[in-house]
């Protein structure tokens, strides 16, 4: 019997409206997190929780609250799993000098994308 665990599960670490726009999507674990400092702090620590779930393949996380747990997603990029996604809030994408995405292509395909 293999005691190997799949990582089969996307999560999301949005805010509440993009939640719905997940649930939508049909992702089923989803952790809305409401703007009071409470549960910024209660995210980062779910944060730290699903980066470490081994169930976990992909987390989607608003820019918003990338940005606020910078230090902690750029050690979780260091690792193969979870792929981490950033995708723009109802605020609209966050401008910044390089894409995550195009971070993405490039460490895994060893190309760059115009994006």
């Amino acid at each position: 019997m293999s005691t190997r665990v799949e990582r089969s599960h996307i999560v999301g670490l949005t805010d509440e409206m993009t939640a719905l726009g997940l649930k939508l999507a049909g992702i089923k674990r989803i952790y809305p997190i409401r703007d009071d400092e409470t549960n910024v702090e209660t995210s980062r620590d779910l944060l730290v929780k699903l980066i470490a779930d081994e169930s976990v393949a992909v987390l989607i996380i608003t820019e918003k609250y990338a940005d606020m747990n910078r230090a902690i997603l750029d050690r979780a990029a260091l690792r193969p799993w979870p792929v981490i996604v950033e995708i723009p809030g109802p605020e609209g994408k966050i401008q910044r000098e390089t894409s995550t995405l195009k971070t993405l292509v490039k460490n895994a395909l060893g190309i760059e994308l115009d994006l």
